[in-house]
């Protein structure tokens, strides 16, 4: 399909699709373009900067509107920092408010090299979900999924809701290495900010990075907390469901995994701050396991305060097995687990100079030597493994673990 548009346009097009240009300026969040690719789900704003001809495929959805769809307080925010460099931006709004698009728009305008920061352990865009991703761009991007990852955080969680403790650390590991960085420092956030515990999180995060200013699509209500500048701007971005959600991770994970193959590590030479494997329980201990759960127990292992069961089948237990197992195990964490359920489980890698290399999903196990097979597309020496709490199934769609 050939579209003749007049300049000051703005084509709303819906993905997946793909657009050519064959005549004229055409732009995506102040990104010149001459063809992109948008994905399933992903909804772009292309203006013609003048007198624009463009290809896109005939099943395609289109808007035209007239003028920019670009809001005035976006321009007037690059404006007030053109003149400047090197300052630090945190963004705060609720998902799907475009805080990734105000992120992108930053990168293209501003002049120099922008660190750009991804928080979003869900909705992750510079790096996979369940992890924290630290991008070098120098602009010229139609999104932030489009910068160069150099390093990161792995989280474990696609939610901060009940792991704010474990993110929080994952935040001040991200301090440490953007401050190495020079740049423009680019803050995208989660979109968790409703309730008492979100703005808490929001508030210890800010706290931590210390940015220069807070870019708010809503007013935040610790304000009087904050000592920074804070800028309004205008939402623009559409809602997505929980199922397009759901499927821009698995799209994520399938990225991350291009190009894998099998390799295999020996637990016992690597660094954890949580291994579900853990050492194993005696004999006698597992006897007594087995007799109290009435199956078959394949492996348990205990960690400092926690107990990882492996069985044949799933099993389900009750509230009052659970606390026998506990209280003769002394422990905290219960983690039941059944063959099958180790299979996918997501586990992430940093180097020994503590740079994040990507994550990886479990094959298979040898309890009696520790070994573990890994399929993933992370290459160089390993020296730390972190386990997430869930797995992958084939559609790359989560399945949590069971933890009491």
């Amino acid at each position: 399909m050939i579209l003749e548009e007049k300049k000051n346009t703005t084509l709303i097009i819906k993905g997946p699709s793909e657009i050519r240009v064959i005549k004229g300026i055409v732009s995506v969040f102040g990104c010149r373009i001459d063809q992109l690719s948008i994905a399933k789900e992903k909804t772009i704003p292309v203006y013609l900067e003048e007198d624009s001809t463009i290809e896109i495929p005939d099943n395609t959805f289109y808007i035209p509107v007239n003028g920019s769809t670009i809001p005035e307080s976006w321009e007037k925010l690059v404006k007030k920092f053109r003149n400047k460099s090197n300052e630090s931006f945190f963004i705060y709004g609720e998902s799907d408010s475009g805080k990734s698009s105000i992120a992108a728009y930053l990168s293209n305008r501003l002049d120099g090299k922008k660190v750009i920061v991804d928080l979003d352990i869900g909705q992750a865009s510079v790096s996979h979900p369940a992890s924290m991703g630290i991008g070098i761009t120098d602009g010229r991007i139609t999104s932030i999924s489009d910068v160069r990852v150099v390093d990161g955080a792995f989280v474990g969680s696609i939610s901060p809701v009940g792991r704010e403790t474990r993110c929080i650390n994952a935040v001040m590991e991200i301090r440490k290495k953007i401050r190495k960085l020079e740049g423009w420092k680019i803050i995208d956030s989660t979109g968790w900010i409703r309730g008492r515990r979100a703005n808490e999180y929001k508030l210890a995060k800010i706290s931590i990075l210390e940015p220069t200013a807070i870019i708010a699509f809503k007013t935040p209500p610790f304000l009087d907390f904050i000592d920074c500048d804070v800028f309004m701007l205008e939402s623009f971005a559409g809602k997505r469901s929980k199922n397009q959600r759901s499927s821009y991770r698995a799209e994520k994970y399938s990225k991350f995994l291009e190009g894998a193959s099998i390799i295999e590590l020996n637990l016992k030479n690597l660094k954890s701050r949580w291994n579900p494997i853990g050492d194993r329980i005696s004999r006698d201990e597992l006897e007594i396991l087995k007799d109290i759960l009435d199956t078959e127990v394949v492996y348990a292992g205990k960690g400092s305060y926690s107990l990882s069961i492996v069985t044949v089948s799933k099993v389900e237990v009750g509230r009052e097995v659970v606390r026998s197992i506990k209280e003769m195990f002394g422990i905290e964490d219960l983690l039941m687990l059944s063959k099958d359920d180790l299979d996918g489980l997501v586990v992430g890698f940093y180097a020994k100079d503590g740079r994040y290399l990507g994550f990886g999903l479990i094959r298979n196990i040898d309890f009696e030597k520790g070994l573990v097979e890994i399929q993933t597309s992370v290459s160089g020496e390993i020296a730390r493994i972190e386990f997430a709490e869930f797995r992958l199934d084939d559609n790359r769609r989560e399945i949590f673990l069971r933890s009491y």
